[in-house]
């Protein structure tokens, strides 16, 4: 037989990235221009068949903000496929924004995509900075089962399609880019250039075909659409023999290399993991701590939209609509707010707000999460930008938090008493540390909590001083420990005051006596807790376990000569692992809910690089660092917050916590799973275009362990660690604070070759001033599975509202849902998208199958599982109110509860 005709499939497209090397609206201005041309050449030249808008439809948005009369423009070319979009609302970095955040980017572009005129159903991320391995179940969550990648991939794959396996055993087929997503970016026309251009490409993309077909992408970065591609196609079509150019759109492409194919897509190369391989494509690890304020504030609001205010308005809905038995001095009008006939319709208004809210924060969030924003890597002006739509998020976010839980907390609370509702974000039974800030009247002040049972709470005043813009009256902040809140749910303790020389002369000095008194110990029924003056560092010893752990929260700084991508060293490196003199260690509090141990050092840190950049320059600052250690009664975690006023420039500065276990792999939480990575360094050469590295990204925890014991480090969005091999065969956990640099992009670095991007000024990038940076300690027996419920209670603290205005309808303590087993993780409790349902998703973070259960604890009329676009919804079965549930490892599950609304 002859062999089949090579046919290369050339797709128009460019590369968009919304923010950069330049302001968003400057970008913006740049778009409208490109846009006004491509919509003009799509309906002048119908030879002009397709062109790709980069996987992602925020562009459109952006453009008709600015151009609205183009809407039916729009619309009438991505109906019939000449304009492709979506099917992602941006293009993310897959590390640093959340499980979640994944979720939600999809789910607004496809819906965002469809008033447009229709998807793309092809997944596509062209230029992130490596990819997650759960990538794979994200995409055929949304009914996808292919996508396009770039950077990452070994070279222990060789050809440009493969199968890539996620963990719960979902698969799609990679269409890889062996070259990137730029291509054919002149298109000559004269006949030799043209057939020198055509060798080029074949001989860069034909070597890893495994059918007659080929990409070819025509375009690039912020690129214009070629209005001279049809005749290039019929000039290149007119010289080949063996061959021939169309022009085609990715799903086009897809389809083609499936149906070539055939039962032959099974025998493809199997792939497994994540891909941050650096030989064939950079991935840029840096980024992981560039800005890292960038990665504590996307953490913060992502938890705070999918953790707080979305279960609590999802709750207050069903609430507001819900019939509920009332107390005689209660009437159901009062559990709306309003009157009569008008309250369920009052309650869908609300709700419709809330969502529309809620929409809105996470789109300002998915804003923030493009592979050159939440990732540090653009001019310093772009960040102005960032931090407004952060701002943006987190003040809607807070809003319906506190509207909704302030609701929930006054039905729960008994009428004429002030009341404290603690709410939970996790699965419990919880007892944790909480905080709430509370009048004080005239001449009394808070000295218990009572909860339902008369079990009394010591309270301890963390604050005072805080004055009510409205009336003037003092506030305090008080912290307590919280005793078995419900999981994914309340619980209601009443304030109980006594007059103030009372409590001075009972708590107060429990709270107040050991303020600046010599250095503690500190302890509580898990952990004793001492510092060394001299190295600054802590020692923490197990009580459950008899184990010591010594040399914690040692500050290790290095130089750094690279740039906001990329990690280098200078050549002739200073560390400095001590501070200059002996540290400052008291005791700052000693109460009923919490003990802290203050560590005040200063580390002598040079105060740039040389000239040259070869070294470490001999002018020294001083670098303030103070870290505030906590211990609660209750609490099996040691909690840090730490503050550097940061006075140095071109340097990395981490946290050391050697574990004295020895191990080969470290295991980090990666969005719905755990992912095991080796120590060390892989074998590589001078062949590899980026030097690698032994910095890993992580989500909540770092754990290290052996058969018997482990040390889990958790944290509040820092997402780079390291697993350092010690001498002794043990490993420390590294945690990287700050990594200060001056340049967007560099080209003399000996960890990559070349530019990154452009070579521009970035100053802000040094990360001058104070930070607070935020982690825990959690030693534990066994092995990880054993301690991440005390890491993802650490990033998801219990939030507190009072309230003096309670009608008792709701018991003192209850749960909007119960999940059971602890390996079965919450990731979403929310309204659904289109109507009154409520959506609560689940996954599996075991490497092993469990079988559980899921009640949820409001009235519904039937329960399904949908996709994760909360569409193609099956029937589930529940016996006696619960639903039962099988999930493969890291399988993720979507239950919608419709209420009969």
């Amino acid at each position: 037989m002859a062999k089949a005709k090579r046919t290369f499939v050339v797709v128009s497209h460019t590369h968009w990235d919304r923010e950069w090397y330049s302001p968003f609206e400057e970008f913006r201005a740049r778009l409208v221009r490109t846009m006004d041309g491509l919509l003009e050449l799509l309906d002048r030249d119908p030879e002009y068949r397709h062109f790709v808008l980069d996987g992602q439809t925020v562009p459109l948005d952006d453009y008709l903000e600015i151009r609205p009369d183009r809407r039916a423009d729009i619309e009438r070319l991505v109906r019939d496929g000449r304009l492709v979009i979506g099917p992602n609302y941006m293009l993310a970095d897959e590390f640093l924004i959340g499980g979640e955040a994944h979720i939600r980017n999809l789910m607004t572009g496809i819906r965002s995509a469809r008033k447009y005129g229709g998807p793309m159903m092809v997944g596509y991320s062209p230029d992130a900075f490596g990819h997650i391995m759960h990538l794979p179940a994200v995409l055929r969550g949304f009914g996808i089962d292919s996508v396009l990648i770039w950077r990452g991939v070994g070279d222990n794959v060789s050809t440009s399609e493969f199968r890539w396996r996620a963990p719960d055993g979902s698969e799609v087929l990679v269409l890889h880019f062996p070259h990137g997503y730029g291509g054919l970016e002149t298109l000559p026309e004269d006949r030799e250039a043209l057939l020198k251009s055509i060798e080029n490409m074949r001989s860069r993309v034909e070597p890893y075909a495994t059918t007659e077909y080929c990409l070819v992408p025509n375009g690039t970065d912020h690129m214009a659409a070629h209005d001279g591609l049809p005749r290039f196609i019929k000039a290149a079509n007119e010289v080949l023999e063996d061959a021939e150019l169309v022009h085609g759109d990715y799903p086009m492409y897809v389809d083609l290399v499936k149906r070539a194919l055939g039962d032959r897509q099974n025998e493809l190369q199997v792939v497994e993991g994540e891909f941050r391989n650096s030989k064939r494509s950079n991935v840029l690890a840096g980024v992981l701590s560039t800005r890292i304020w960038t990665k504590q504030r996307y953490q913060h609001c992502e938890d705070l939209l999918a953790r707080y205010a979305e279960p609590a308005a999802a709750w207050t809905h069903m609430l507001r609509t819900a019939s509920l038995p009332a107390r005689p001095e209660v009437s159901k009008p009062a559990l709306s707010g309003v009157e009569g006939e008008r309250a369920p319709q009052a309650a869908c208004q609300r709700t419709a707000s809330d969502k529309g809210l809620l929409r809105n924060a996470w789109r300002q969030l998915l804003q923030n999460g493009p592979h050159d924003s939440v990732t540090g890597c653009s001019v310093d002006s772009v960040y102005v930008d960032v931090g407004a739509r952060f701002n943006h998020a987190e003040q809607a976010a807070e809003a319906v938090t506190f509207e909704s839980q302030r609701f929930i907390a006054e039905l729960a609370s008994p009428p004429g008493d002030t009341c404290v509702a603690v709410f939970n974000p996790e699965n419990g039974p919880r007892t944790d540390f909480c905080t709430l800030r509370l009048p004080v009247p005239e001449g009394r002040e808070p000295h218990d909590l009572i909860d339902a049972n008369g079990r009394c709470i010591d309270v301890q005043v963390i604050e005072r001083g805080h004055h009510s813009p409205r009336d003037g009256r003092e506030r305090i902040v008080v912290g307590f420990v919280a005793p078995d809140v419900p999981g994914y749910g309340y619980k209601v303790m009443r304030v109980e005051y006594v007059e103030r020389e009372e409590r001075s002369g009972n708590k107060e000095q429990g709270e107040q006596g050991t303020r600046n008194r010599e250095p503690g110990p500190i302890e509580n029924e898990f952990f004793r807790v001492s510092a060394d003056r001299t190295a600054g560092t802590l020692t923490v010893e197990d009580k459950t376990t008899g184990a010591s752990y010594a040399g914690l929260n040692r500050f290790v700084d290095g130089g750094e000569r690279g740039d906001e991508y990329t990690y280098c060293p200078p050549e002739y490196d200073e560390s400095i692992s001590g501070p200059a003199r002996p540290a400052t260690v008291r005791v700052t509090e000693h109460g009923p809910a919490r003990s802290t141990l203050d560590i005040r050092q200063t580390h002598s840190l040079p105060a740039r690089l040389t000239d040259d950049r070869s070294g470490r320059s001999a002018e020294r600052v001083g670098c303030e660092i103070v870290s505030r250690v906590r211990l609660y009664p209750g609490v099996a975690r040691i909690d840090f917050e730490t503050e550097i006023n940061n006075g140095a420039e071109d340097h990395r500065l981490g946290v050391h916590f050697p574990t004295g276990i020895g191990a080969d792999r470290s295991s980090a939480e990666q969005h719905f799973g755990v992912i095991e990575r080796p120590i060390g360094l892989p074998d590589f050469d001078d062949d590899w275009l980026e030097t690698p590295v032994a910095t890993y990204p992580q989500k909540a925890f770092v754990d290290i362990s052996d058969t018997t014991r482990g040390m889990m480090i958790a944290n509040r969005g820092l997402p780079e660690y390291e697993a350092l091999p010690e001498a002794d065969g043990s490993i420390t956990i590294a945690l990287t604070l700050l990594r200060c640099v001056s340049w967007l992009s560099r080209d003399d670095l000996r960890t990559r070759r070349g530019h990154a991007g452009p070579p521009l000024f970035t100053p802000g990038a040094q990360m001058p001033g104070r930070w607070r940076l935020e982690y825990a300690v959690i030693p534990h027996t066994g092995g990880r599975e054993t301690a991440y419920r005390e890491a993802h209670r650490f990033l998801r603290p219990l939030r507190a509202v009072r309230t003096a205005r309670g009608s008792g309808v709701l018991p003192m303590e209850g749960s909007l849902i119960d999940i059971d087993p602890p390996e079965i993780v919450l990731s979403a409790l929310k309204t659904a998208e289109d109507d009154d349902g409520i959506i609560a998703r689940v996954y599996n973070i075991a490497s092993r199958a469990v079988e559980g259960s899921l009640r949820f604890n409001q009235p519904f009329s039937r329960v399904e599982r949908t996709d994760l676009n909360e569409e193609r919804a099956e029937g589930v079965a529940v016996e006696d109110g619960v639903v039962k549930l099988e999930l493969r490892p890291n399988e993720i599950a979507t239950l919608k509860f419709s209420t009969g609304m």
